[in-house]
Formats: structure tokens, sequence, C-alpha cells
């Protein structure tokens, strides 16, 4: 990947997120890839194709056992068609074997560009057309490691946000177009940017989430909110009151007249 020099610094990262906050768009469900023994959907959206033999071993996702498609370095997910445009969000809980470098996590270019969501020695960062790098301020990922990460496309502000495990991470202007109406994961422009490892969940909504919902999903190993507790109404006791034919009657006694 042939990368410009320049670079944002973590001040003006932090101060572009204070002076832009994500609008609460109607994002709407495209597609659930949970990974339990298939790439099919669970709801809409297609079938991920997957370069090579998909393998669906059993592992420790945040506290969880369940099953997860595993995937070696270079082996692309490819989801087409997107069915999603210039507002888009994609939530996945997934682990690197490598955090070092550039590791591409999501492309939207179909490998023509060098844009895309990486993670970059540790940190998560956006690689914008522009040839800069927004980044967390602080590394937040390590290898072998489950977190969820969620990509918010806010095209209409434009507006891009990066999270991790429900908090927001990094923040800038810019819109990010979906060619050919194909997302990739894992899969770089044709360099060796790229790690295997493992993956739990992919959702993709068309439009973009809000702060408060992918703060309501956190750290999540199927990449949703859990269900919300059901309350149970407690009854008010009350004491019974005892109709006359059902009590037992008290009968005064009267002293007889002689």
């Amino acid at each position: 990947m042939n990368r410009g020099m320049g670079s944002i610094l973590a001040g003006i990262v932090v101060a572009v997120s204070l002076l832009f906050a994500s609008s609460a768009g109607a994002a709407t469900l495209v597609a659930d890839y949970q990974f339990q023994g298939t790439t099919a959907s669970s709801g809409p959206g297609p079938e991920l194709t997957v370069e090579g033999v998909p393998a669906f071993p059993s592992e420790n996702v945040m506290g969880t056992t369940r099953q997860v498609l595993s995937f070696p370095q270079g082996a692309a997910l490819r989801m087409a068609p997107a069915g999603v445009a210039n507002d888009y969000s994609a939530v996945m809980t997934f682990r690197f074997d490598l955090v070092d470098g550039y590791r591409r996590i999501l492309d939207a270019s179909n490998g023509d560009l060098d844009e895309g969501l990486y993670v970059h020695d540790g940190t998560l960062d956006y690689y914008d057309p522009t040839g800069n790098d927004n980044q967390s301020v602080s590394a937040v990922l390590s290898p072998n490691t489950y977190a969820t990460i969620a990509l918010v496309v806010n095209g209409s502000t434009p507006l891009i946000s990066g999270y991790i495990n429900g908090s927001l991470a990094l923040q800038f202007a810019g819109p990010s177009e979906v060619d050919e109406n194909i997302l990739r994961f894992f899969k770089d422009d044709g360099s060796s940017e790229e790690s295997g490892g493992a993956v739990s969940c992919i959702r993709v909504f068309s439009g973009a989430l809000s702060d408060a919902e992918v703060a309501s999903i956190g750290a999540s190993a199927s990449c949703q909110a859990p269900p919300a507790p059901v309350v149970k109404k407690k009854c008010k006791k009350h004491k019974k009151k005892h109709r006359a034919a059902e009590a037992k009657k008290k009968c005064k006694k009267h002293k007889k007249k002689r």
C-alpha cells in the first residue's frame, strides 16, 4: 500500500471529536453474520464469500464460548451486494493475530484504494482519501484479543466515526463511498497489510447508528445490544376482607333476664 506522509495528531483528533457528534440516523439492518457454522446472514443480506475453505472452531469470545470463523492472512470476506451507499454502519467483533504496522479491517473500495479502516500499531485508524491517518489517541487493540469495532459513515454530514467496545475512538469530517456495492473485510489492496485471525460476528446497517446505539452494543460477542431485562411487576399484598357470611360470628353473651 503506497502511503503519503500526512498524519493527524492525537490532539486534533480529540478536538474534532468534540466539534462533531454522530447524528441519530435511522439505521436499518441489512445483514447479520453470526458464523455459527455458516457464512450466510441470519436475516436479510447475501451470503459472504470467503477465499479458501472456511473453518468454524469454538472459541471463548468475551466470556462466551461460541463458534467463530477463523481465517488466514489474506483471506478476504466479501459482501456483495452490500446494499449500502454513502450512509452505512458496520459492527464487527474479531481478533487479529497481528496488530503491528497496518492491518486492514474494512475496505469499501473493492481493492482499488488505500482508504479504509485499519489497525495501525494497535490503534484504530481510518486512512482517508487525502493520505491522512485519523487514529485513536492511544493503542486500543491487542493481538489475539477480541474487540467490538464499529464504523459509522454519515455521508450527509459528512462524518466518519470509529468505536471500540462502544466508546468513540476516532472521528473526522469526510465522506466515504462504497464502490461497486461491495464491502470487503480483513483484506488489503494487494499488499501484505493484513492479518489472520477470527471473527465472531458482523452486522451491517444502511444508515448511521447513533452514539447511544453503538454504546448499547458495547463489547458484544454477537454484535448487538443485550435484550432489555424483563421487569416483573410486584403485586401489592392486600389484606383479605372477610365477608360477614364467611367470618366467624362473634356472639355476645347477654345475661338472661329472670
